[in-house]
């Protein structure tokens, strides 16, 4: 192995990786854990087969795991550990955590009601932070091959060339920069540093530096689970949207096409298209071939009816022309803002079984949220919200309600966002950029999920195929679209 140190920015950051010149994977870490470790290393005699490399992985999934979730809360910081896959990385995983508790550098807590994980945290009651406003990470680049071979295995593979092959050396973040003008996300008050709450400050700090260091060192991360949502999981999508304006592709400034309103628009499209093939086959994948002709049997019934339609009809258009929020509004007349103007509301949070108050600055915002609630509450624990709105649209609720009783199971309401993400992501990755792709293989091209993103000089070709793949996807059921040019506001004018 050779070190080298890698460019420091104007601020404190204390960046050092260990180069191999056969493979790059690398993973980050804060340098107080990897000092704490190498102290602890030579005071207390490892177990036979300890590898550094492997130890330093496991350790930098404290921090990866929750930059790579960003939406999921952890509380009390403890990131769950999939044993499973753990072992897929070694099987000798429980060793390195079972070393980890005794040295201190981790705390611990073992499998509870509804969560089959074990989760572990950095020990900061061990670990001197006296002094520390701003985070310190090391780079480790990886090179035990038998680490690194399994490690290779959850890449995206061949799935998605047309979209993978754009995070290459042209991609450029301006860590330098970025910190100068967001200095205050990358730190936190030492004072308020504690595991006795749940610290969102320190989290996204760690998040914001974990993110800007993996473009730095063009450690790019693709992968897709088609028993899952089939999303396309990369940097980008995981990537603060602050970042964005200090994002370039080869000195380009990069613009992006969202869909607006994006998940009342996939419920929409899949209730109206019902007898698609496409709709059938995802349908078919998610709930499973038994279940289709009762669902669709049901759904038809409903969806069939002049009742139906009738309450449809003014929520469709809505949705269609990127008003949905606005358009639920007035549903909620007690939702008003506070003193200070901001909207405040309480939402119930499933990853830590707590409800949780929320701020957002305009209510319109709130909605977002809110929206989301409607769409995916469990039936058993339904929201205040959800009952409200099916006071309005009883029958809509009808055929979610539907969608969430597929069967007996515990999670099974869990199942309809599966389904609209599923349509979601068989329309943008396997269906429309891979015709841009074709048709332009030269254009660099990115998704984030509901969003299309090239560079600026691109972009009004990207435009107008979206529109038009969209029409021919949806059947002419089309959504509307918000365009945005990442940079900042001195630099929009400027054509690379």
């Amino acid at each position: 192995m050779q070190q080298y140190k890698s460019k420091k920015s104007n601020r404190k950051i204390n960046v050092s990786a260990f180069y191999h010149k056969d493979y790059q994977w690398k993973v980050i870490l804060p340098t107080i854990i990897v000092n704490y470790l190498q102290e602890k290393v030579q005071e207390k005699q490892p177990f036979k087969g300890f590898k550094m490399d492997n130890a330093l992985y496991f350790l930098s999934l404290v921090i990866s795991i929750p930059a790579y979730q960003k939406d999921k809360t952890y509380l009390w910081g403890y990131i769950p550990m999939d044993s499973q896959r753990l072992k897929k990385k070694d099987s000798n995983y429980s060793k390195y955590f079972e070393y980890f508790l005794q040295i201190g550098i981790l705390q611990g807590k073992g499998h509870s009601k509804g969560r089959t994980c074990k989760r572990y945290r950095y020990n900061y009651e061990n670990i001197n932070l006296e002094g520390v406003e701003c985070l310190d990470f090391s780079i480790f680049e990886m090179t035990d091959k038998f680490l690194t071979k399994n490690l290779l295995r959850e890449d995206v593979g061949n799935d998605c060339p047309h979209l993978s092959k754009w995070f290459d050396d042209g991609l450029f973040l301006d860590v330098d920069r970025l910190n100068d003008e967001l200095s205050s996300e990358f730190c936190y008050n030492k004072y308020g540093l504690s595991y006795t709450r749940l610290n969102p400050i320190m989290a996204k700090a760690y998040s914001y530096w974990y993110t800007a260091l993996m473009f730095r060192e063009q450690c790019y991360r693709i992968s897709r689970n088609p028993d899952s949502d089939n999303r396309l999981h990369t940097n980008l999508t995981n990537m603060p949207s602050k970042f964005r304006p200090y994002l370039t592709y080869y000195g380009e400034n990069i613009q992006s096409l969202d869909i607006k309103n994006s998940q009342p628009y996939f419920m929409v499209l899949v209730l109206e298209r019902l007898s698609n093939s496409k709709i059938i086959e995802i349908m078919s994948r998610v709930f499973g071939n038994g279940n289709i002709g009762n669902i669709q049997q049901k759904l038809q019934q409903t969806t069939s009816s002049k009742a139906f339609q009738e309450e449809f009809a003014p929520l469709k258009k809505a949705v269609l022309t990127g008003k949905f929020y606005e358009f639920l509004m007035p549903l909620f007349p007690d939702i008003q803002p506070d003193y200070d103007g901001m909207f405040r509301k309480s939402f119930y949070d499933s990853d830590t079984d707590k409800a949780e108050v929320k701020e957002f600055p305009t209510k319109r915002d709130l909605m977002k949220k809110l929206t989301l609630q409607i769409l995916y509450t469990p039936l058993k624990r339904p929201s205040k919200e959800y009952l409200i709105f099916k006071q309005y649209f009883p029958l809509l609720c009808e055929c979610i309600e539907v969608f969430k009783t597929t069967s007996d199971e515990k999670d099974s309401f869990k199942l309809f966002p599966i389904l609209l993400q599923q349509v979601e992501s068989d329309c943008v990755i396997d269906t429309i950029t891979k015709q841009i792709a074709k048709t332009n293989p030269d254009m660099p091209l990115w998704t984030i999920h509901d969003s299309f993103c090239t560079t600026q000089s691109w972009f009004p070709i990207l435009e107008s195929m979206v529109q038009e793949l969209f029409l021919s996807y949806s059947q002419g059921v089309l959504p509307s679209f918000k365009s945005e040019l990442w940079c900042n506001t001195d630099e929009c004018l400027k054509v690379a």
